[in-house]
């Protein structure tokens, strides 16, 4: 039997494709927990994840990531914008160059 290729981490879309490809075996009284994950290379806890998340929500769809928070307010953005327009001190830099 030929050795396939599968990468140790799959992306978000992949993740979605294989969850969105086992969607209608979930349903399915045929196919039982083991028998799903064995044939999407999932462990069973996974399966039943993803029966609860089905029957909760309805869809096994990928949520979007908020990702991390923002450091800064809108105003603290605005002002910071307002302070790099405006450019440097004339006093403190005659040449119109930025310190770090």
């Amino acid at each position: 039997m030929p050795q396939v290729w599968q990468p140790n981490r799959l992306t978000r879309q992949q993740l979605e494709e294989r969850r969105l490809a086992a969607q209608p075996l979930l349903n399915n009284p045929e196919w039982t927990t083991a028998s799903i994950a064995e044939h999407f290379g999932v462990k069973p806890s996974t399966v039943r994840v993803w029966r609860v998340r089905l029957s909760e929500r309805g869809s096994l769809e990928a949520t979007l990531s908020s990702g991390r928070p923002a450091w800064l307010n809108d105003a603290q953005v605005a002002e910071i914008i307002e302070l790099l327009q405006q450019g440097p001190d004339p006093e403190r830099f005659p040449d119109g160059r930025w310190t770090t």
